[in-house]
């Protein structure tokens, strides 16, 4: 562990034990890693003798459902509660924990602490730790119970495994190194149960999400000679297939699996007039650049942004700039 790194999760710690009411938030629209996070920070602050309430002000993923906590997520602040301290994970940016949880923050909450591994040209907090050569923020959290001499139990384990799983593509990305292995095995060993946890989360899907999903294939083109494939959703695909928003998360990575595609791109309409745009990339293409460009962001190979328009418009146009990025 690098100096830095150390002097960050002293900072941390000491925050920590100098407080005792926490809240502990993610990002909308949040995916494993997200929902990892939060449980697991939830729990690593339990046993640290804290009170602690979490928040996600979107829906998580219906496959998420078996981590222990999940029915303590709040969507909406607690007025009443008073808390010293918000501590936001794998957040890129503080507006990303969504509109009303931001104002909350903002308003009534003394102290921020920032725990990601985003890429960020200005990191928020009062205290941040971002680590960005980190595969997931749930591989940051080992880190903090390795500092606090803290053993993760079975549930710790679980939540822990589950982010890095999913935030490295089930060991397939290239944030999968050598540490990752060491990790998610102490996890195992610790009672993470490898199967059952990927049973949960890619063998799990409603009917209803695999309508979804055939209406999203049906929108495929591709570009630039096969090397770049995308996609779109609807809303009206969500009330035809009377599925939700949250059963499109994991799409972008069956678009990501064709062969010859170094970019994978997928249009999802939020609302009446926001176009949500999920990249992964192969080789050398980043497009963490491509969505800081729309006030977006993440990692090398996985990014995101949100553009006003229409979907037919937004996706033309994000696209023609997309290729030109590319060459």
């Amino acid at each position: 562990m690098n100096e830095q790194k150390t002097l960050k999760i002293r900072e941390l710690i000491s925050a920590i034990r100098k407080n005792e009411r926490f809240m502990v938030a993610t990002h909308v629209h949040p995916d494993g890693d997200a929902i990892g996070a939060l449980l697991g920070m939830k729990l690593i602050l339990q046993r640290l003798g804290k009170k602690v309430d979490v928040y996600s002000q979107d829906p998580f993923p219906p496959e998420f459902e078996f981590l222990p906590q999940t029915l303590a997520i709040h969507n909406k602040p607690l007025e009443s509660c008073e808390y010293e301290v918000a501590i936001l994970v794998d957040c890129g940016d503080f507006a990303r924990v969504g509109d009303e949880l931001s104002k909350f923050i903002s308003r009534a909450v003394p102290f921020v602490i920032n725990i990601d591994h985003h890429i960020s040209d200005k990191p928020f907090g009062n205290l941040y730790w971002v680590e960005t050569s980190a595969s997931s923020t749930c591989e940051m959290l080992f880190d903090l119970c390795v500092s606090l001499s803290l053993a993760p139990d079975a549930a710790l384990s679980s939540v822990l495994y589950t982010g890095i799983l999913t935030d490295t593509g089930s060991f397939r990305y290239l944030n999968t190194n050598r540490r990752v292995f060491e990790i998610v095995s102490v996890l195992v060993e610790m009672g993470a149960d490898p199967s059952h946890i990927a049973t949960q989360v890619y063998d799990s899907a409603t009917p209803e999400k695999l309508k979804l999903l055939a209406q999203v294939l049906g929108t495929i083109e591709f570009h630039a000679n096969f090397r770049v494939v995308s996609a779109e959703l609807s809303l009206s695909m969500i009330s035809d297939s009377s599925s939700s928003y949250m059963d499109s998360e994991g799409f972008i990575n069956q678009l990501r699996s064709v062969k010859s595609a170094d970019l994978a791109m997928l249009f999802r309409e939020i609302n009446d007039g926001l176009i949500h745009i999920s990249m992964r990339s192969k080789g050398d293409i980043d497009v963490a650049t491509l969505a800081q460009r729309h006030g977006g962001g993440g990692h090398r190979a996985a990014a995101a942004c949100r553009i006003p328009g229409s979907l037919n418009s937004v996706r033309s146009a994000f696209i023609a700039e997309a290729l030109k990025y590319i060459n």
